[in-house]
Order: structure tokens, then sequence, then C-alpha cells
């Protein structure tokens, strides 16, 4: 985007104590004129007038200057904001996007007849250095409607890798906070190297957290499922019973889509299957997902317990069995192992496959894994009671999708 310097009015010729001077202020303008002005990102169909602001930088306003557009609806609620920083031949553009969501209603007791409103505002935005992404942000800003409100901020940031382009990894970071006048804030921020071509694959690099309960909120498994909307909850959800369950060697995850009424099973070659095309895939509740995925690695680690027997039953582990499993486990590790070698598929006999010990065992697994992750979720509704309904449980068909923050890139015309 260019600006025409024959019509930019000196407002301020003052320079302050740090080189900056107001080169141009104006406000009102009717959103045709934005196109004579070089304008042609696309903007939300209600703007309707916009301002524009320059400030010259550095003591040398024609090589350092910062443009700022903001556009604005017919009741002058901002809806699009453009800001570009030059620094000679160095060029930083951001582009944002603003969104109010409806209120929120948060139920005061269980018959929904009280309850307070939590309006919501969701900002995204991109930014260009020199034409190549550097950086996209999503913050969603919530405030009670209350005499001493909750402020909530949820933030998610991803900073794509640089070049060269056959980089894997992306850096990623999410935050929480909530703050309320005379309480002390809290806050959740982690920051993760993510593997954007191997969905669900990430790494925990940094945990910042405003108290030490926090903190080990910050770096539960069950947190994880949370990190990021560019991978499948599945394989993140997966990644967190394995490393729950403390296997010896982790087993692998592989998601696949094939039109069954078969949610995963575990496979002989070790494998977790989770399947996201079944009858009954990702439009599912997060808990019976979550069900579905504990069941399968509960498979994962009986497996392991039985090949751990074998080498105990073969004099090869060195001791290590006795010191992991019981005598009790022992029983129950042989009723498992039988039931796998004499398996009752469910085709040939639905009562006996629903009734065999291996199956009765992983539907605990699976039931386990729910309660766990319920309870995580209470825990963190209770540290932060106000979250907007936005932040964590949005609509099933967009909530493992980033073609929605993406799709901002079209707004670059």
């Amino acid at each position: 985007m260019s600006i025409n310097l024959n019509t930019i009015k000196t407002c301020l010729n003052k320079v302050n104590s740090k080189g900056a001077s107001l080169l141009r202020k104006n406000t009102g303008l009717d959103i045709s004129q934005a196109s004579e002005e070089g304008f042609k990102l696309k903007l939300s169909e209600n703007a309707k007038t916009y301002d524009a602001v320059r400030v010259g930088r550095k003591n040398n306003p024609s090589e350092h200057y910062t443009d700022i557009f903001t556009f604005r609806d017919k009741n002058g609620q901002i809806v699009n904001r453009y800001i570009k920083e030059v620094d000679g031949k160095n060029i930083k553009e951001t582009y944002k996007g603003y969104e109010d969501l409806f209120p929120w209603e948060k139920d005061l007791d269980e018959y929904g007849e009280e309850f307070i409103e939590i309006p919501c505002k969701k900002v995204r935005s991109y930014t260009r250095e020199n034409g190549r992404i550097t950086q996209i942000q999503e913050d969603t800003f919530a405030l009670t409607d209350e005499p001493v409100p909750y402020l909530t901020h949820y933030q998610r940031k991803i900073t794509p890798a640089p070049e060269p382009y056959y980089k894997r990894t992306n850096k990623e970071n999410i935050l929480l906070e909530q703050r309320r006048t005379g309480e002390q804030p809290k806050i959740i921020e982690n920051e993760y190297t993510v593997d954007k071509h191997n969905s669900g694959y990430f790494r925990l690099d940094k945990t910042k957290a405003s108290t030490p309960e926090l903190e080990e909120i910050a770096q539960s498994s069950y947190f994880l499922p949370f990190v990021s909307p560019n991978t499948k909850f599945a394989k993140r959800m997966a990644n967190a019973c394995i490393k729950d369950a403390n296997f010896i060697a982790d087993p692998e995850i592989a998601l696949y889509k094939h039109a069954s009424n078969a949610n995963g099973y575990f496979s002989s070659e070790g494998v977790v299957n989770i399947n996201l095309k079944s009858s009954k895939d990702l439009a599912r509740t997060r808990e019976s997902l979550t069900e579905t995925i504990g069941h399968e690695v509960g498979h994962a680690k009986w497996d392991e317990k039985c090949m751990l027997y074998d080498f105990y039953k073969a004099g090869c582990d060195n001791g290590d069995f006795l010191r992991i499993y019981s005598k009790n486990d022992i029983a129950d590790i042989k009723r498992y192992k039988y039931s796998i070698d004499n398996y009752i598929p469910p085709y040939s006999d639905p009562r006996g496959y629903h009734n065999q010990f291996c199956e009765r065992v992983a539907r605990a697994e699976g039931k386990n894994a729910v309660k766990k992750y319920v309870a995580f979720e209470d825990t963190l509704k209770e540290e932060f009671p106000n979250m907007h309904g936005f932040q964590f449980y949005q609509p099933n068909h967009n909530e493992d999708d980033f073609q929605g923050l993406f799709s901002l890139l079209n707004a670059w015309g």
C-alpha cells in the first residue's frame, strides 16, 4: 500500500525527545476514500469510516514512519486496523480484525434462572515483515457484567518457522489470564515447539504461571490437548493418555479415516489407531472421544504388561518385572493374555465380546481417562471461574482446524 506524500498534512511540527512527530491526523473519513490512498486490503463489510494517522520517527520522517489506519462501523466501533512501520527498506505490516461475540451466559444456579453475561471481543491479527508472515495471533477479551468485573484474556500466538522453507517447526504460545480489582491476577502461559507437518507433535519449552498450583496445571498432559487448533484433538489426547500411562516403550499413534462404526483399534504391530471418519467421529463430545482413546491406549498398556511378563517367564528381564508388578497383577495379566489369545470378535458374539476380560479392563481404562479429563476441566474452571465459553470449548466442527485462522490471509488480497 502506498500513500501520496502530497496529501500529508502536518498537524504538529514539534519533534519530541524520542525524535517522533505527528505528520497526519484525519478522522471520520468516508470509506470510499480508502481506495484513493492505495488501500487494497479486504475490509469488514461493516466498515463505513476510517481514521488515518502518520507519525514520523527517529528524526527522519521520510525514511522512518508509522501509518495507522483505523476502520469503524456506523456506530463508531473499530472493525479493522492496519499498522505499517517503515524503517528504511524494512517494512512491517500488521492487520487486525475485531469481532464482537454474542454474550456468554454463566449460570449461577442449577436452574439457569440466575446468570451473569460475559460480553466478548475477539481480535485476530497477523504480521508481515517485508512480505513474509512472521506472526499470527488471536486474542479473546471477555468481561463479566458485574459491579466488580472479571477481565479474562485468552491468547493464541503462532510464529512461523523462519526460512528456509523446509524447516518443520513453529513456535506456539498460549496465554490465559484473569484479573479483578483487589485480587491477584491468575496467569498460565506456555510456549511450545510444534511440527507443522506432524499432526499432534509438540514440545513444551517454557511455562509461566502466577502460582505453583497453576504451573502444575499448565504442565499437565491433560492441558496439552488445548494447546493448538491446528492439530487433531485425538492425537493430542492420545499423547496425553500415553504419557499418563508411563509406558516403557511408547506406542505409535495413527489417525485414519474410514467410513465404519469402528472408532479405533489397537493393532498387533503396537499402534493405537483412532478413526476420524467413523459414524461417531469428532462430532462427538470430547469426553466421548477421550473414552475411545483411553480404551485403545489401555489395550496398548496391557499388551506391554503381557510382553514384560513373557520376558520375566523367560528369565530375560533382570528382575525388573517383579519390581513393577505384584502377584495380584500377575493374575490379571495372565487373564488378559488368555483373553487376547482366545479373542471373541464383536461380529461373531456381541455378548461374549462385551464380557471378555480384555475388553472389560480396556473399558475401565477408557472411563478412567474421562475421569481424569473431567477432573482437569473442573480444576481449570475453579481456577478461572469466569473463563469465556469460546476459549476452550469451540464448536466441534472447528475445534481442531487451523483453517479459520489462516483464512485471514484472504484479507491481504
